[in-house]
């Protein structure tokens, strides 16, 4: 069976759409991934495939193969996890693949089918928005970041079972929802004014560079 899945790969700052594409024959077992993947994404079969057992799902016996499409873009990180297991699932029919139409998906499978954080949820969002996605399948400590984008539905989940009970629609997860607005608010409440400095332009702008990139600043005092 053949199945589509919407994922994203991360080059910098920047997101590309990645489907996911997962067919699964009879042949010798085998687990094969094509369409220029790194090393992360091609030790991802070893994490998937536990997740999938100590889930309480069965691996496909037969020859699993998984294209990235397109393939002359690198696919980076972890955050394939999550779209590759709901994709063999959705080809062993225990996710209807009616229920995939307009949902996006990313994170890290732990070995015990626990969902993990990963890194660019916020502008994978972002583009999923701009390509008419509709939900957005995160881990929990991500929604936070992908509910910063307005429009769209941000499902945080914990484990693939959770993922797999809520689009057979036997479990209930709200999306989450955030006030932005007062959010900026309450970041915008600062101590220390730095207006009231005078001079020293070289240490204000250092601190502006790294409170902007949200680095750490260690300052030396001279006697």
């Amino acid at each position: 069976m053949f199945i589509k899945v919407f994922g994203m790969s991360i080059i910098g700052m920047e997101s590309y759409p990645v489907w996911v594409e997962v067919d699964i024959s009879a042949g010798l077992p085998q687990f094969a991934t094509v369409g220029l993947p790194d090393a992360s994404v091609k030790e991802s079969r070893d994490r998937i495939k536990a997740a999938i057992k100590n889930s309480g799902y069965l691996f496909p016996r037969g020859h699993v193969t998984v294209n990235l499409a397109p393939a002359d873009i690198k696919k980076e990180g972890t955050g394939f996890d999550l779209p590759i297991a709901v994709g063999i699932l959705a080809a062993e029919e225990l996710i209807n693949s009616d229920s995939l139409q307009d949902c996006f998906f990313i994170g890290e499978l732990s070995l015990d089918g626990s969902i993990k954080s990963v890194r660019g949820v916020l502008p994978s969002a972002l583009k999923a928005k701009e390509l008419g996605i509709k939900k957005v399948f995160v881990p929990e400590e991500n929604a936070a970041e992908a509910a910063m984008v307005e429009g769209i539905d941000v499902f945080g989940v914990n484990t693939l079972p959770d993922v797999v009970d809520f689009l057979g629609n036997r479990k209930i997860i709200e999306p989450l929802t955030l006030d932005i607005s007062k959010i900026f608010r309450e970041h915008r409440q600062y101590d220390i004014d730095f207006n009231e400095i005078k001079g020293q332009r070289q240490a204000l702008r250092a601190l502006e560079i790294a409170a902007a990139g949200g680095h750490n600043v260690l300052i030396l005092y001279a006697v």
